[in-house]
């Protein structure tokens, strides 16, 4: 089972950066991208701003396991979907990436990625006007890199793969394995999904020939 949050955290950590207390910011004083309201919620009831402050690293990152990586189920979700899904999430409310989910239902891999990643860039350039366009150029720089590192984990699923199949395994099993764990992580459509079965069934069919 692939683990991606440490990976994920890390990069969302560093787009949210460290304490601030603006007060043009309704959020008010917040640390890694958590705010007073989500401390209380999650650590403890009666922080303070010193509380928030003071957080470590491994708070914050029960805070986002909690309420954005497992609200969005990003375990189960496919590999650099899961980021995006997850970076859009903290970014923007819980509601966008699930209905954007829903909406490109029909689309996998590097497609269901570009898509998220593109309605993403959309709402963003629709709300980054008036007071807040001077945070336009950064968030579209931030959707940008979350694009890019969420296509690198897409490839580096599917190329990763299966390397040796168990002895005595049926063919009709491991493929049904195989395909059970990659079959949200096929780029390239039909072909790439039929090379990828006649390489395995030319894989098989020598094992067996030679023993």
């Amino acid at each position: 089972m692939k683990n991606n949050y440490d990976d994920c955290l890390t990069r969302l950590l560093k787009d949210e950066g460290g304490y601030t207390n603006d007060k043009s910011d309704s959020g008010g004083p917040t640390n890694f991208g958590i705010t007073l309201s989500d401390y209380r919620k999650y650590i403890n009831s009666r922080g303070t701003a010193e509380d928030v402050r003071r957080m470590s690293v491994d708070q914050a990152k029960a805070i986002y396991r909690s309420k954005y990586w497992d609200a969005l189920n990003c375990d189960n979700l496919p590999s650099g979907v899961d980021y995006t899904c997850f970076d859009y999430g903290v970014n923007s409310g819980l509601g966008r990436p699930r209905k954007a989910l829903q909406r490109f239902k029909s689309l996998s891999g590097s497609n269901l990625i570009n898509a998220i990643n593109d309605e993403r860039t959309a709402f963003l350039k629709a709300i980054g006007v008036g007071k807040n366009a001077r945070f336009l150029k950064g968030w579209l720089n931030r959707v940008s890199r979350v694009r890019a590192h969420s296509l690198e984990l897409a490839r580096s699923n599917v190329s990763a793969g299966p390397v040796v199949a168990t002895a005595g395994i049926g063919l009709s099993a491991y493929l049904s394995h195989f395909w059970h764990n990659h079959e949200y992580f096929v780029l390239g459509g039909g072909v790439i999904a039929a090379i990828g079965v006649g390489y395995l069934i030319h894989k098989l069919i020598n094992k067996g020939k030679n023993g």
